[in-house]
């Protein structure tokens, strides 16, 4: 919920939110961005994920696979923290797509926003 509340307050309406859980495989994450997606309304995918138990490495390699399957036509924001996050950083700078990466929660919502249309 606090994700959906700092996307209201940098100017932005979230159109929904998905929760994949702390022990998702890569197979769940994308299968979360093929529901996201769905959405018509859904101008940009803000990812948020303090990894614990979801490896941060796990969460990136599931963003690259359902990229490379389902191939994104709006922009991706991951904003990470915790087990694994540097190679999870890795993985997505050097997956060949246009992956944009926070330095924090405030930072990932805003550039989500932007990377919408601005605020609604």
């Amino acid at each position: 919920m606090a994700t959906m509340d700092i996307i209201k307050l940098s100017g932005g309406s979230p159109a929904n939110f998905l929760d994949v859980g702390g022990g998702a495989s890569e197979d769940q994450v994308k299968n979360a961005f093929r529901l996201l997606l769905s959405d018509p309304n859904v101008k940009a995918v803000f990812v948020n994920i303090f990894g614990g138990i979801l490896r941060c490495d796990i969460l990136a390699s599931g963003v690259v696979n359902a990229a490379k399957e389902l191939k994104f036509k709006v922009p991706v924001i991951v904003r990470m923290e915790g087990t694994n996050v540097k190679q999870g950083k890795e993985i997505l700078k050097n997956s060949g797509f246009n992956f944009t990466v926070a330095d924090g929660m405030k930072d990932g919502a805003q550039k989500a926003v932007a990377l919408a249309g601005g605020a609604q």
